[in-house]
């Protein structure tokens, strides 16, 4: 979990015991490709910390049209990276989620109970901070880039958005993905792929 404390230290100062006091609440876990390791309708209870491999969160509308909502994997953005795998208005509101996700290729995370990291923040006001820090980069920043650009750019836009922020995506995900992560059919990102060309 180095990674994960790197991470942490370029917002605040740790000492080792609080670093052991930290991971003590995650437990690693390797997960399958094809997994759906939480499905919507059900309340969900834990976050997730990809260390490797690869993700998404999707829902299917009424028409039963899926879309990806969110791909998260480790490796280099602009604007920082899809790290922690959760759904918090479903475990704070205590519905269900709308959102089901899927391991999309062999993949470890750290996973911890929700419940559990909520009562090791309580204790410090540190751990307080970060966590505010990156509800606003990781949820709050992330998910209003993510509606306006859905709701006022072209597909166009969109997609010279999504290769600005994830430079190397296509190396990664499968195109199909990347349609639906874009609200698009796969032929519409084939031609905007050949036209940047």
């Amino acid at each position: 979990m180095n990674y994960f404390k790197k991470m942490i230290e370029n917002f605040i100062s740790i000492n080792d015991r609080e670093w052991l006091e930290a991971k003590e609440i995650f437990k690693k876990t390797s997960v399958k490709k094809g997994t759906i390791v939480h499905q919507a309708g059900e309340v969900f209870s834990t976050i997730w910390f990809i260390k490797s491999g690869l993700a998404r969160s999707f829902f299917i509308d009424v028409y039963g049209k899926e879309y990806t909502w969110q791909l998260y994997f480790r490796g280099k953005s602009k604007h920082g990276l899809n790290h922690f795998m959760d759904d918090s208005v479903s475990f704070y509101e205590n519905t269900g989620s709308m959102l089901s996700f899927e391991i999309l290729e062999d993949s470890t995370f750290y996973v911890a109970s929700l419940k559990d990291l909520d009562e090791f923040i309580s204790k410090d006001k540190k751990w307080e901070y970060l966590t505010r820090l990156w509800l606003h980069d990781t949820y709050y920043s992330s998910t209003y880039k993510r509606v306006i650009s859905l709701m006022s750019e072209s597909v166009a836009e969109r997609y010279e958005r999504l290769l600005e922020e994830y430079p190397s995506i296509f190396d990664r995900v499968k195109s199909y993905h990347i349609a639906s992560y874009l609200g698009i059919a796969p032929q519409t990102l084939s031609k905007l792929k050949n036209e940047s060309r």
